[in-house]
């Protein structure tokens, strides 16, 4: 089977929004954010702020998203703020598809460092393993951010040139 990744279109938003509601690990409260910053890319509120890309399968049927975007006051870094892959299709390179595609992009506009953040749960354990199998390293980790017991984990991956 043939996967394409492309950016995310209005005939997707009902199967996006699948996928995100399908998703274990997000809370409600997360799976709403996911849908209404999907909502305002497809409606160009957020102008370029998120980007969203799927990896397509041969029917052009969305198998998973990630949506990522500039980090605000940095010099050429960029934010993952959500990445989601179809149940059925998790475990089967969708995310590192989507990943590889996200570091050839942005390496060509100049990026030199791509940041994700997740929750150190264990039901993120799998989020975690992947992120490292992707190349990202954790950078820091907050205690208790997101409440007593659920740290902020931050992952970073450095694809291009440091400047002094």
């Amino acid at each position: 089977m043939e996967i394409r990744i492309r950016e995310v279109a209005h005939k997707d938003k009902e199967t996006i929004e699948s996928i995100i509601r399908s998703n274990e690990n997000f809370t409600d409260e997360e799976k709403y954010c996911a849908a209404e910053l999907l909502d305002f890319y497809l409606r160009d509120i957020t102008k370029g702020e998120y980007i969203f890309v799927c990896a397509a399968d041969e029917a052009d049927k969305p198998l998973g998203y990630i949506c990522y975007g500039k980090t605000p006051f940095a010099d050429n870094v960029y934010d993952i703020y959500w990445i989601a892959i179809e149940p059925a299709w998790q475990g089967k390179r969708i995310g590192q598809m989507l990943i590889k595609y996200l570091e050839g992009i942005l390496k060509k506009n100049g990026a030199r460092m791509i940041v994700v953040e997740t929750s150190a749960q264990s039901k993120y354990n799998k989020t975690r393993s992947f992120y490292e199998k992707v190349g990202f390293r954790e950078a820091s980790r907050v205690k208790d951010f997101y409440r007593v017991g659920d740290d902020k984990v931050i992952y970073v991956k450095e694809i291009g040139e440091l400047e002094n």
